[in-house]
């Protein structure tokens, strides 16, 4: 384990470019639930019926039991950044990595620090107007707060949409997201078992043109084979802080 955080120092000391790659894995070490995990409620409630109802036309038909589902299953506790997204955010401001690609919307990344984030999936914390004339934007807090069970703009008295990406939509900064990943020297892979697309395919085309690919996760993944290094850890935030301090 010492000698692959040592390698994983030199990697990154050597790399001109460093992108982090983050799934569910970080944060079930802040205390959010990972929904495809033994508990999660992929595995309680079936994949099927949470896809079904998780998803844009469904939210379209019948807003008030995607709403109901929304609000029970999709909650996030209120919890603080783990040590490892603080310690990607020292090593984002150290020059250490370039940034964030993160599959995640629990905004983790953003509160720890890090500023070059692409929250692929959305931000949960965050509520939008899908009317194309207007557009507002709400905080959690605006939606918690009222009084029906289907929130609406204050302005326009439009449905609000979770600014999430629901089944049946396209992923947010699909190019930009591709683009980071494939311009970067070094990709870390953290806290996913890469089977989710189409970010799983960008690592794996990534991992075509180079070989400076280092995943670190609970369990094995769909890349194992192409990484130069693998740690299999639930302790990601101890980890990154040996490696960051031989940095």
């Amino acid at each position: 384990m010492d000698q692959n955080i040592s390698k994983l120092a030199g990697l990154i000391k050597n790399s001109p470019r460093t992108v982090v790659v983050t799934g569910a894995g970080i944060s079930t070490e802040a205390g959010i639930p990972d929904f495809r995990g033994q508990n999660g409620i992929y595995r309680k409630l079936g994949e099927d019926r949470v896809m079904r109802i998780i998803n844009i036309d469904f939210f379209r038909r019948q807003p008030e039991e995607f709403y109901k589902f929304y609000r029970q299953y999709f909650h996030f506790p209120p919890v603080e950044p783990s040590k490892a997204h603080v310690v990607l955010a020292d090593m984002e401001k150290n020059g250490h990595i370039y940034g964030v690609v993160t599959q995640n919307i629990d905004n983790l990344h953003q509160k720890a620090g890090s500023k070059k984030v692409i929250p692929i999936h959305g931000n949960a914390e965050r509520y939008v107007c899908p009317a194309r004339h207007c557009q507002a934007e709400y905080e959690t807090s605006y939606v918690d707060n009222y009084p029906e069970v289907v929130p609406r703009c204050s302005q326009c008295n439009t449905i609000l949409k979770p600014d999430v990406v629901l089944f049946g939509e396209q992923i947010y900064s699909y190019i930009d997201a591709r683009e980071m990943i494939l311009s970067a020297r070094l990709v870390i892979v953290i806290g996913s078992s890469l089977t989710v697309y189409p970010l799983a395919g960008f690592v794996r085309e990534f991992s075509t043109f180079t070989q400076d690919l280092v995943i670190i996760n609970k369990g094995p993944t769909y890349m194992d084979h192409a990484a130069q290094i693998k740690f299999d850890t639930n302790h990601t935030g101890d980890l990154l802080e040996k490696v960051n301090r031989l940095l």
